[in-house]
């Protein structure tokens, strides 16, 4: 037995609970997808699945076609993580978790938009964000009706809002990546 594990006994139904206190630790919410993967060792390993992880090389070439059109940075997330980004050191984005904030947009499904210009709230995106935003827009990626990312445009320039415009443009991005997952 390691030290952060926990024994529990299946149900007849084969059933296993996952405590309260690691779904909780493990941002695991009621519906969240579990990947079960067994070890040649004999052990079973749970992991969280990211259905938009799939899509990393798809992702990889968004960031790059939105940050050079638009001049900011980019983010594709799944619920949890950054899985691809641009304008902004990989090293510290991929994998990044992101901020409570931005887990509430996820969980509102809806789309957000923010401008210091005009006194909206600028969200921190990622957990420890020390990045200076004045304009940014999110868009929710809706896949079979449940919210499994995000696409983020994150501008650093004060004389800029992100408006309407870039919203569309995260939408497309959005559905693009929906249908390749249906």
């Amino acid at each position: 037995m390691k030290e952060s594990g926990i024994v529990r006994k299946l149900d007849n139904l084969g059933r296993l609970v996952i405590p309260k206190e690691i779904r909780r630790c493990m941002r695991i919410k009621e519906g969240s997808p579990i990947e079960f993967g067994l070890l040649p060792t004999g052990e079973i390993v749970l992991n969280k699945y990211s259905i938009v992880g799939q899509i990393t090389d798809y992702a990889e070439d968004f960031c790059k076609i939105l940050g050079e059109i638009f001049d900011c940075i980019v983010y594709i997330t799944d619920r949890d993580n950054v899985i691809s980004s641009y304008g902004i050191s990989k090293k510290v984005s991929i994998g990044a978790k992101l901020s409570s904030q931005v887990l509430d947009i996820i969980d509102s499904k809806s789309s957000y938009t923010a401008c210091r210009k005009e006194n909206t709230t600028i969200l921190p995106i990622l957990e420890d964000d020390n990045t200076t935003y004045f304009s940014q827009a999110l868009h929710p990626i809706n896949i079979q009706g449940d919210i499994e990312g995000l696409v983020i445009l994150a501008d650093t320039k004060e004389d800029r809002c992100l408006g309407s415009e870039h919203l569309t443009a995260l939408r497309v991005v959005a559905n693009f990546v929906s249908m390749q997952m249906e």
